[in-house]
């Protein structure tokens, strides 16, 4: 059976892919089509119904609300339970899960923490000056100097080093902007009773990807589950997320972000992609 390779390389997505305004053509009269004789009677010609706009305003307002909510916090923590589908060479999709613990503090402090399915364990913290990544399970971390804000560092770890970071677009400030941007279409579902809290279901579609969402109606909007599906890809595998313990002014102190290698940890190096000039370069570069 194949391992999660899938996720390795997808799981990025759901953040930076998930969600911008495309608009719809108008629907005219075919060219080229033969003009009638001077002498006919005018024709009446049917037109088209009006098509409904790709993107609800009430599905619009809650999710630029929920974006606005998040882009603007200074600080949060929140615990985020997932599962994702791995599809294998006969076809067969196999579900792993893992629980990520993620502590924010802008401009310049994020931690992840990370427990996959089999009890594997990692780390990916910034502190303005760093990003490091641990492995606890082998003891060896990489780490690269970065300095910046949240959103230069996330940009940099999903694009350069190509970290696996969830739902990373939930972090970055330019967040209504990005989804603004991403967007084809976007629908209200419903008022969903059923799950923690009472929330708006929305339903919505990019280029790449169709996702559901659900966000708290109940205190801050906030997203309670989110469902994303990767048409593109073979089996079109799901992320599925749900969001537990949001706190939007947590105690967090710059100390705590930091990263302090456990005794015995070995610094690894770190394969960075590079552009390929002219004259020709290898796809990677150590640092």
């Amino acid at each position: 059976m194949n391992g999660p390779r899938w996720l390795v390389r997808s799981a990025l997505c759901p953040v930076l892919c998930v969600f911008a305004l495309v608009g719809f053509a108008l629907v005219g009269p075919a060219s080229g089509a033969e003009a009638p004789p001077s002498d006919s009677p005018p024709q009446v010609v049917e037109q088209d119904e009006p098509q409904d706009p790709a993107i609800d305003d009430e599905a619009m307002t809650v999710l630029t609300r929920m974006a606005d909510t998040l882009a603007q916090s200074q600080r949060f923590t929140v615990t985020i339970r997932a599962s994702y589908d791995v599809v294998q060479d006969t076809g067969e999709k196999i579900t792993f899960g893992e629980r990520r613990a993620l502590t924010l503090n802008r401009p310049d402090g994020l931690r992840v923490e990370a427990q996959e399915s089999d009890g594997k364990r990692s780390l990916v913290t910034f502190d303005g000056k760093a990003i490091s990544v641990f492995n606890a399970d082998e003891n060896v971390y990489a780490q690269i100097e970065r300095t910046g804000t949240i959103d230069d560092a996330v940009r940099y770890l999903v694009q350069d080093l190509q970290v696996r970071l969830p739902l990373a677009l939930l972090l970055v400030s330019t967040l209504p902007d990005e989804l603004e941007q991403r967007l084809q279409t976007l629908d209200y579902v419903e008022r969903d009773m059923l799950t923690a809290v009472p929330t708006d279901h929305l339903a919505g579609r990019t280029e790449d990807v169709d996702f559901q969402i659900w966000i708290a109606t109940e205190g801050p909007p906030l997203p309670e589950r989110v469902t994303i599906t990767y048409k593109g890809d073979e089996g079109e595998p799901q992320y599925r997320a749900e969001f537990s313990d949001w706190n939007l002014n947590p105690d967090v102190q710059p100390a705590q972000l930091a990263f302090h290698p456990p005794d015995g940890a070995e610094r690894i190096p770190v394969m960075i992609r590079v552009r390929r000039t002219a004259a020709g370069s290898s796809e990677g570069a150590p640092k």
